[in-house]
């Protein structure tokens, strides 16, 4: 599943350099979940795209346990004045609840598997005819 770091606010793109290097330099994450970053479209006169997310890309929710303290050591240590919103990609049922339990003080929300928007609600007429 991948996990989906965004932060909303005036310092939003600071601080979220600042949690990528974190977790990069975080021995227990090191080897166990690749964090990438996710660049924004280059602007003219730019080398490169500012950074837009974090993406922590996780196999299982064993690999997942370290992955909110880590995250909680660099919001006590920093106190961010920006939102923290989690985006969650390909999670298996219980997943996304797991994640939630695991980042209760983020805003965690699904996307549909093309990362184009969030996950489309169940119909309850579909469910109740199948």
């Amino acid at each position: 599943m991948d996990i989906r770091f965004e932060l909303i606010g005036p310092d939003s793109r600071k601080e979220l350099r600042s949690l990528y290097t974190w977790l990069c330099d975080d021995r227990s994450l090191r080897g166990r979940i690749p964090i990438e970053p996710v660049r924004g479209p280059v602007r003219p006169g730019e080398m490169g795209g500012d950074l837009e997310a974090v993406l922590a890309l996780v196999s299982t929710l064993a690999t997942l346990a370290q992955l909110p303290f880590s995250y909680a050591a660099w919001r006590d240590g920093r106190r961010p004045r920006s939102q923290v919103v989690i985006q969650v990609m390909g999670a298996m049922p219980g997943e996304l609840e797991a994640v939630r339990e695991a980042f209760p003080d983020v805003s965690v929300r699904p996307i549909a598997g093309d990362g184009q928007g969030p996950e489309p609600e169940p119909d309850p007429e579909q469910e109740a005819g199948s």
